[in-house]
């Protein structure tokens, strides 16, 4: 017990088996997540003082930790000798259960320390639910450093329910996770309600399968009832659409089901009541109790509250405060920095944060610590970092540096030391930061990132450059695109990756990977690289022979007249009745 094993490991079985395997004998989980950048993993590692690594030989030196570690993939026959009885350690309710890194307001990660009486008040919170104890096939879809994938793996396992497993790639790209979903049948999902909004527009696309829901539990931000959502609720008769809020200091605290009929659901759906076993306060000064209605700060106490911060009693005391109104000695409340209030029927309604720390594609992100690692350039005199939603439906990070001009240099040292989703989507420099009269910086004054000068458009040259920055437009909600920018510097970033993939599918009936975008970040060098199959001599498109009817039409509807004359000039194959 209290004994902290990193785990290192890619998606599957193995990173399942590995957090049952620590919590079975008395250990604590810390997820490392390959993907981060090595100097991070490496002060996770030493941070978390780990007692050994469970990680895989294909990864190398991911954790360059000196620690016994345990290698899945090369140990394999070792590890298939070990026994498989109860190792019969004895654990209680305090012993911790993992540690998760959160981003960290003072420029380094904090370890968030949650013990098993939460996690195991949490399932057996499940298990009371006459629904949520269904025994569902549930997709384990978050990433182990997030919390939620201990409430998909322990929750589903104890009530003798299937996890299926899905890789990254898939996870990533909304229409294969909609066929993978379907193919395996899988009835209850987990997911943030930024993945949730892609998957039910994959979900709505002509052609995709029907999908056999039982529950769609979502978290991490705010949630919205959506059109593309309601039509996913619609599609799965009986399907219920729970909403759960709780940071990673208490993991779940409240949840919300939404009615049966979409069409009644409000805009902005509570976040519900308390689970079982913990209370929740609205609190304004002195922390003296909000009436009905009145906005006031989110505290959370009871059975779901952690331990507090690793290694970090400062922080811990300013965040788990004593609890007066609880009857257990030593009693604490943990200070959320959420603003709420109660609603006359008896639940909270979420209001937004009472600091900086946004949310990013269900991620938590102090901007504090990006902006501590901009500082780390040599060039940067000063900097600040916001979240924007220029365009309805886009938020996204954008830094705004006096002292540095090289924008990509930037971009490349952030993303050598922070997680991707806390990498700006855009840097804008500027002479000197706006400020208010009192020499606060004036956020309201920050500009939006602007579109790349004008001298620098180049007008799309062929018929796919021209369809793929219609595509480009229309995902990332700007104006035009030309064939030399950056998908990143116009906003872009992984998820709407995943939706512009998806367009190209439907649009032009291939199978593009993810990773596409990343190598040929621009509309020429994507075409170029990954098209050049799909052009004739003029560059116009060209379908290639898999592609099913209806994408094939997708296409020829773009053509001119003219255009479909030389089509059917050069392809006496083709017979098209107009």
């Amino acid at each position: 017990p209290e004994a902290r094993v990193g785990i290192c490991l890619e998606r599957g079985a193995w990173m399942v088996a590995a957090v049952l395997a620590v919590l079975k004998a008395g250990g604590a989980c810390v997820p490392l997540d390959p993907a981060y950048p090595p100097g991070r993993l490496a002060f996770m590692a030493a941070d978390a003082g780990l007692a050994a690594v469970v990680t895989q030989a294909s990864l190398g030196d991911a954790v360059a930790a000196a620690v016994p570690r345990a290698c899945v993939d090369a140990q394999a026959d070792e590890i298939a000798q070990n026994p498989a009885t109860d190792p019969g350690v004895r654990v209680d309710a305090g012993n911790l259960a993992y540690v998760l890194f959160t981003s960290g307001s003072t420029g380094r990660p904090k370890g968030v320390m949650l013990p098993h009486g939460a996690l195991a008040n949490l399932a057996a919170w499940h298990g009371a639910d006459p629904v949520l104890a269904e025994p569902r096939r549930t997709l384990q879809f978050a990433s182990l450093s997030f919390d939620v994938s201990f409430q998909e793996i322990v929750a589903t396992l104890a009530q003798g329910g299937a996890l299926v497993l899905v890789d990254e790639e898939v996870r990533r790209d909304p229409a294969a996770l909609v066929r993978f979903i379907a193919r395996h049948g899988v009835e209850r999902i987990f997911v943030p309600f930024v993945a949730l909004q892609a998957l039910a527009e994959a979900a709505g696309e002509p052609g995709a399968p029907a999908l056999a829901l039982r529950e769609v539990v979502t978290a991490g931000e705010q949630l919205a009832a959506t059109p593309q959502l309601r039509a996913l609720a619609a599609s799965a008769p009986g399907c219920r659409v729970v909403n759960h809020y709780g940071p990673t200091e208490t993991h779940v605290a409240t949840a919300h089901t939404l009615g049966p009929d979409p069409s009644a659901w409000p805009a902005l759906p509570p976040i519900g009541r308390p689970v079982a076993n913990t209370r929740v306060y609205v609190l304004g000064a002195a922390l003296a109790p909000a009436p009905i209605g009145v906005p006031g700060e989110l505290y959370i106490g009871g059975a779901q509250v952690a331990r507090g911060y690793l290694a970090r009693p400062a922080l811990t005391a300013e965040r788990f405060v004593p609890d007066p109104f609880g009857a257990e000695p030593g009693a604490r409340l943990y200070r959320t920095g959420d603003r709420a209030r109660w609603r006359p029927g008896g639940e909270l309604e979420y209001l937004g944060r009472a600091d900086q720390q946004v949310k990013i594609r269900g991620f938590r992100v102090e901007p504090g610590e990006v902006e501590a690692a901009l500082r780390g350039h040599a060039g940067v005199r000063d900097c600040v970092v916001a979240a924007r939603e220029d365009v309805p439906g886009h938020r996204r990070l954008v830094a705004y540096v006096v002292g540095a001009t090289d924008t990509d240099e930037l971009r490349a040292q952030l993303g050598a030391a922070l997680p991707e989703h806390m990498v700006p989507s855009a840097i804008v420099a500027l002479e000197r930061l706006p400020l208010t009269p009192s020499g606060k910086v004036d956020r309201r004054a920050l500009p939006a990132p602007g579109l790349p000068a004008q001298d620098r458009y180049v007008a799309p040259r062929t018929r796919v450059e021209e369809v793929l920055a219609d595509i480009w437009s229309q995902v990332l909600g700007v104006e035009r695109v030309g064939v030399h920018d950056t998908f990143f510097d116009l906003g872009g970033h992984s998820l709407l990756a995943t939706r512009i993939v998806s367009r190209v599918r439907a649009t032009f009936g291939i199978e593009l990977p993810l990773r596409a975008m990343f190598q040929s970040p621009t509309v020429a060098g994507l075409a170029e690289r990954h098209f050049g199959g799909l052009a004739g001599p003029a560059g116009e498109p060209r379908a290639r022979v898999e592609a099913s009817p209806n994408r094939l039409l997708a296409v020829i509807d773009e053509l001119s007249e003219e255009e479909l004359d030389r089509l059917l000039t050069s392809e006496p194959e083709l017979r098209i009745d107009r």
